[in-house]
């Protein structure tokens, strides 16, 4: 319990620490980001593979590098979001390509890992479904990791003038962070002293009803506390108030605590499924970095498509 509770305030202290290096440039943070993205995206690649979902793992592994150089070029040459697209799509049939021309042309590597995973079926059919289980692992988490980046740029990725002259990049990220953080602190502290029916057995057993209910309120609460907190600034509530109502505060509360929790007990059904505990051993008593991020970078990929919705 002591080493997770010191492991929990490391965390906290850096993600501070990152945030506040926003004020000096966004870059430390997707920086930050990105090598959190390529720790979580060979974390889930391992763990597919003990589920036998082959892929190749040092791709998946470079994928997050790669789709970050390709976003910061379309930043420096004032891309609109749209074409953020083109780059994911585009990066993930290369990335499919070449896991399955690779696997075709490396015939002893191949060779080891079917006879290694008692591979019966042709070569072709095993470099094509280790193809398909790579560019799953680079939408899920990958993409969902550069959703923090596309929020950590926001200001300059859209057309309205109130957004770009005002910390809506705080604000939605900040958000992201602390309507997550809510949810699991919540659910977790309800969860474990009520009790009751429990949420979703098979997959997480811990896990209970009370928990989800109280995860909920707490992230439509911590929503209302981040909106708050940049009311004070006068300026940005003028800027605020004409992008968003107070109703969509909440929805962004109600919407991201629910998603946030999915992700954690979609995290939790892959794990499940190839019959580990943890992803990785990166953060004493809490697991690695999937263990930690699962909900965060779900509720993330919702608060983008929202905002550019709304924007």
């Amino acid at each position: 319990m002591k080493t997770r509770v010191l492991t929990s305030a490391y965390i906290v202290i850096g993600l501070i620490l990152i945030f506040l290096s926003r004020m000096l440039t966004p870059y430390i943070f997707d920086i930050a980001f990105g090598a959190l993205a390529v720790i979580g995206a060979v974390e889930v690649a391992r763990v597919m593979e003990r589920a036998h979902k082959y892929n190749t793992v040092y791709l998946v592994g470079s994928f997050p590098a790669i789709l970050y150089i390709g976003f910061v070029l379309a930043i420096n040459f004032n891309l609109p979001w749209q074409y953020y697209l083109l780059i994911i799509i585009s990066l993930i049939v290369l990335m499919f390509l070449l896991s399955f021309v690779l696997t075709l042309c490396l015939k002893k590597q191949t060779s080891r890992e079917r006879s290694k995973y008692q591979i019966e079926e042709s070569v072709a059919k095993y470099a094509f479904k280790k193809a398909i289980n790579t560019a799953v692992i680079l939408v899920y988490p990958t993409l969902l990791f550069a959703s923090l980046f596309i929020v950590n740029h926001i200001n300059s990725l859209v057309t309205e003038e109130v957004v770009a002259t005002s910390p809506f990049d705080y604000y939605l990220l900040l958000t992201i962070i602390l309507v997550t953080v809510f949810t699991d602190t919540f659910a977790m502290l309800v969860g474990s002293t009520v009790k009751g029916p429990k949420l979703c057995p098979l997959i997480s057993p811990n896990k209970r009803i009370s928990g989800a209910v109280a995860g909920l309120a707490g992230g439509v609460l911590a929503s209302f506390i981040v909106y708050w907190f940049f009311t004070i600034n006068s300026s940005f509530v003028a800027a605020f108030n004409e992008v968003m109502a107070i109703w969509m505060v909440a929805v962004i509360g109600i919407i991201g605590s629910i998603i946030s929790q999915f992700g954690d007990i979609f995290a939790s059904a892959l794990k499940r499924r190839a019959y580990v505990k943890d992803y990785g051993t990166l953060f004493p008593g809490h697991g690695g970095v999937m263990d930690r991020v699962d909900g965060l970078i779900w509720n993330a990929a919702f608060v983008l498509i929202f905002a550019l919705i709304i924007l």
